[in-house]
């Protein structure tokens, strides 16, 4: 999981090739090793015990197993269920050696992990489903589960903690093209009642045996959380932490309008600092003494100094650690061997993050095979690490012919499956919460759990109603008298899971002053009919108005279909129609109401893009044109070709998503972008030899976070490889550009054929 460059790839594409030591670079020829061999000790398989006296934890905390072999085997990603059981995907067929052999054979399995003792770890194993491929993502639902493997979702039944029949395919297009560290994960239980996931821009619902699918902004690589207000938080390889400024889907509910708005902040630096040096990093070879600019490696302690392989997050909403580390993220880098901890701060609307432990990290380990993948908050208050216990983490798609020798010198490279463990993290001297078993509980008891000081207890009351159907009597008197703002915020959300929620739910929410209820009630009154939304128009514009809460208030208020919700709208806008997201909020709503609002409006409030966006939005959602039916001949056959390599063997579908609109920290979008239409040649040159930022996309600075390698010094991609990706790229989406033919590209490789290996372009090359 280890970033391709200096920094994860991103830039206008992605090189990928299906051989193992296709990971090297052009122009990187020196790999010398860098450490020492004296500094680097053996990585031998060590026993849990062992491995426990390895790690050196923060002050005051404890690691311990909850679960190992053979009871567990390459465990990275779980779902506790409403008993407190763990149904964990082992991700069995994960590099079973430095060639990735048998990747293709479905060795992956889902188990469920049980405390029957209730001593705190678990000691029955229940293996519920075998062979499946990769398996990356799963969710409990009414009468069974949903996982995701390599390339679909499923829908499994279960019986007798067993699958019963066989697995139906419920979404084919889970996780389109790239490979195992491109692939589509998650399937996290917003606050909303919906299942959102990482390197995808889809969310679902699974209701009554019928999915429910549907755009959301894309996210991160690998692991997902949210916070107790439903704010969501995610990362990439080279980047620890990122975090969602707004709710989701805020500012998408307007079809017919391309806002291209980023609602992601980076939160915190990227700084790591490892317990052991770290020679097993996939560009550890970039030195000054191997003649590179860049130091991968701490030339002093030869350790890594940055990310690069930053994934797994958890915002912590237990009850066990001191009330400091509330909404504290805590961040799994795998290729380190270590827990990166980053205390969040939420103020007016925005993120942000600070280290407390300065320079030294909250858990680090000297096993080099300590990989932990995902972190969870679970039910006893603590924190669950996942730990695959497994000596590569770099898929051999991108494993460099350095990383290959360094694997073989310590036998990292096996064994391939047999170990696997689950972690722990508690503080030191306050007791675990018993692990109550929720689905025995009735109505009325769960509604109280809804104010569970621990969040992972709420949010399994909250789904335990809403997969129970319950009558939503003792949550609406709950309402009433809340114990605290979880509390309400969760009951809220229940009702609407439950299709229960009303207007006259939100009133109080509406009217509190609080900053936190009044944007859930704002975003909650969203899920309501016109007629019910109509009745708060009122309280909407009474409520609580700052930099946190007017978004909400604005994308409320536009869509509610009268004078007086128009008008209200109006004064926000003319109020405040500079704070960030009130703009692009009021047109998410205006939909339908957008000839309603300019009636309304009479010119009162204009601004430029809020202009142009109305416009768009009263011509409304314009019929989608698939490209392919507009191209004939070999254009199409181009395109169609393009299309393949797009998302498989270029998979640049890994940093600018299915929609060509980018991907939050990865890379531009190529929809309607002019380094992508217009004259060939610039694109051409770019997927020949690379690029590196910063660069000016439609007359905006865009920074990628790395650089992109040209695909030119590949020989698995040739020229019409080439000109068929130019092709697909230049007339797909919205752009109708002209197609590149392999001539033209064979004449620029011709052209440029001086410039040394790996040398990228820069925007000033294009401006000379």
């Amino acid at each position: 999981m280890q970033r391709i460059t200096t920094s994860i790839l991103s830039g206008l594409l992605i090189s990928a090739t299906a051989f193992a030591q296709q990971g090297n670079r052009a122009g990187h020829d020196k790999m010398d090793d860098v450490v020492p061999a004296e500094l680097i000790p053996p990585a031998p398989v060590l026993t849990v015990d062992e491995s426990l006296k390895t790690f050196t934890i923060e002050k005051g905390f404890v690691i311990e197993p909850v679960a190992a072999e053979p009871l567990i085997e390459k465990p990275v990603t779980l779902a506790f269920d409403a008993k407190g059981r763990m149904w964990v995907c082992e991700l069995r067929g994960y590099m079973l050696d430095a060639d990735g052999k048998d990747e293709d054979k479905p060795i992956g399995r889902i188990a469920i992990l049980e405390d029957t003792d209730g001593n705190g770890t678990a000691d029955k194993r229940t293996t519920f489903i075998e062979n499946i491929l990769l398996p990356r993502a799963i969710a409990i639902v009414p009468g069974g589960i949903l996982y995701g493997d390599q390339d679909k979702l499923y829908f499994v039944k279960s019986k007798d903690d067993k699958a019963d029949g066989n697995p139906v395919v419920i979404d084919d297009k889970f996780a389109v093209g790239g490979n195992v560290e491109h692939k589509t994960n998650g399937l996290m239980f917003g606050i909303d009642n919906w299942m959102y996931n990482t390197k995808s821009a889809i969310r679902y619902k699974y209701i009554d045996n019928k999915l429910t699918r549907e755009q959301t902004e894309n996210r991160g690589q690998w692991g997902i959380t949210r916070d107790n207000l439903g704010r969501i938080y995610h990362n990439n390889n080279s980047v620890l932490l990122v975090g969602d400024r707004v709710l989701p889907n805020l500012l998408r509910g307007n079809t017919a309008v391309k806002m291209k708005t980023s609602i992601t902040s980076k939160i915190g630096d990227n700084k790591v600092f490892p317990g052991r040096v770290t020679p097993g990093i996939n560009r550890a070879y970039m030195a000054k003494k191997n003649g590179y600019k860049e130091e991968t490696l701490d030339p002093k302690t030869f350790k890594i100094t940055d990310a690069t392989g930053a994934c797994g997050p958890v915002i912590y909403r237990g009850n066990q650690f001191p009330e400091s580390y509330q909404n504290a993220a805590f961040i799994c880098e795998s290729s380190a061997q270590l827990v990166k901890l980053v205390n969040v701060t939420a103020k007016d609307g925005k993120l942000s993050g600070s280290h407390p432990l300065q320079d030294r990290d909250f858990l680090t380990s000297t096993d080099e095979r300590f990989r932990p993948v995902n972190l969870y908050n679970a039910p006893d208050g603590s924190i669950y690490l996942l730990d695959m216990y497994h000596g590569i983490i770099q898929h051999k798609t991108y494993m460099t012919t350095y990383l290959r020798n360094q694997t073989l010198s310590r036998k990292l490279d096996g064994p391939g499956v047999g170990h696997g463990r689950i972690y722990r993290i508690r503080a030191e001297k306050t007791p675990l919460t018993k692990v109550e078993d929720l689905s025995k509980q009735s109505v009325e008891e769960l509604a109280k759990k809804l104010g569970d000081p621990n969040g992972a207890v709420r949010d399994l009351a909250q789904k335990e109603l809403i997969d129970r159907k319950a009558d939503p009597a003792a949550l609406i008197a709950a309402l009433k008298t809340p114990a605290n703002e979880l509390h309400t915020i969760h009951l809220i959300w229940t009702l609407e899971g439950l299709g229960a929620l009303d207007a006259s739910h939100l009133k109080s929410a509406l009217a509190s002053g609080n900053e936190d209820l009044v944007f859930t009630a704002l975003y909650a009154s969203l899920s309501l009919g016109d007629s019910q939304r109509k009745l708060l128009v009122e309280d909407i514009s009474k409520s609580t108005a700052n930099p946190a809460t007017l978004p909400y208030q604005a994308r409320a208020l536009a869509s509610i279909d009268s004078d007086e919700a128009q008008e209200a709208l109006v004064n926000l806008l003319t109020k405040n129609g500079n704070t960030e997201f009130v703009k692009e909020a009021a047109i998410s709503g205006l939909g339908k109401n957008a000839k309603h609002f300019e009636q309304v409006n009479k010119d009162r409030f204009k601004e430029k893009s809020f202009d142009q966006w109305l416009s768009e939005a009263k011509k409304g959602p314009q019929k989608q044109i698939d490209p392919s039916t507009l191209l004939k001949g070999e254009h199409l056959a181009s395109f169609n070709r393009g299309k393949t390599l797009f998302t498989t063997t270029a998979a640049c579908i890994g940093c600018h998503g299915a929609d060509g609109a980018g991907l939050e920290n990865l890379g531009p979008h190529l929809d309607q972008s002019d380094w992508v239409n217009g004259d060939p040649t610039r694109i051409v040159k770019v997927l020949l030899h690379g690029l590196s930022g910063p660069i000016e996309l439609n007359g905006k600075t865009y920074t990628p976070l790395g650089v992109m390698p040209g695909l030119g010094q590949n020989p698995a991609i040739k020229d019409q490889d080439i000109a068929d990706l130019a092709t697909y790229i230049r007339a797909n989406w919205n752009n109708r550009s002209p197609q590149v033919e392999e001539k033209t590209v064979k004449a620029i490789r011709d052209a440029t054929k001086d410039r040394s290996p790996g040398q990228m372009y820069t925007a000033a090359d294009f401006k000379k």
